[in-house]
């Protein structure tokens, strides 16, 4: 099961290809389900370990949620479904943090993925 490819190879053909992902409203979970962070039921793990890292860098959630996405090899681009400036900005505030690879790959594992 940790090797089935789960998204088709999308990743790795846009960046032999040199195109560049878009990921909108990465926060959502699912259509009508609203944001993950700040959701303990569902993502308890996941948000503990993302705010557990906000504190070290001073920032918050949002703004490790988008330095997560924007760690990636891709050059994945965030769109973010909100017109509140103070996320705004706090998402921007995420494009200048490099997380480091154990930071990156706790937030995957505190997600409930496993490494292959």
């Amino acid at each position: 099961d940790q090797s089935v490819n789960r998204e088709g190879s999308v990743l790795e053909y846009s960046r032999l290809k040199d195109m560049t992902i878009q990921a909108w409203s990465p926060f959502q979970k699912g259509f009508f389900g609203g944001p993950f962070l700040g959701d303990m039921e569902q993502y308890g793990e996941l948000n503990k370990t993302i705010d557990r890292i906000a504190k070290k860098y001073e920032v918050t959630n949002t703004a490790i949620a988008v330095a997560w996405i924007t760690r990636h090899p891709a050059n994945i681009q965030v769109i973010l479904g909100t017109t509140n400036p103070q996320r705004i900005k706090d998402a921007c505030r995420g494009s200048d943090i490099l997380l480091t690879r154990d930071e990156w790959y706790e937030i995957y594992q505190s997600s409930g993925k496993i490494l292959p």
